[in-house]
């Protein structure tokens, strides 16, 4: 493997894990599945946004 599949493989574990430890176990800790959801739909509003603004 070169180091950069070496790197993006290790970073994305890190990422992964990081948002899990972040994200996810406190909203389900804390609200449950729907805190979880309204998280999700925040982020895809925002990623929605984003794209219909570059596409202007």
């Amino acid at each position: 493997m070169s180091g950069r599949v070496v790197f993006m493989a290790v970073a994305g574990t890190v990422l992964a894990l990081f948002l899990f430890l972040v994200v996810i176990q406190p909203a389900v800790a804390r609200g449950g599945w729907a805190e979880l959801a309204l998280v999700a739909a925040i982020f895809l509003a925002v990623l929605g946004l984003e794209r219909w603004l570059r596409t202007r």
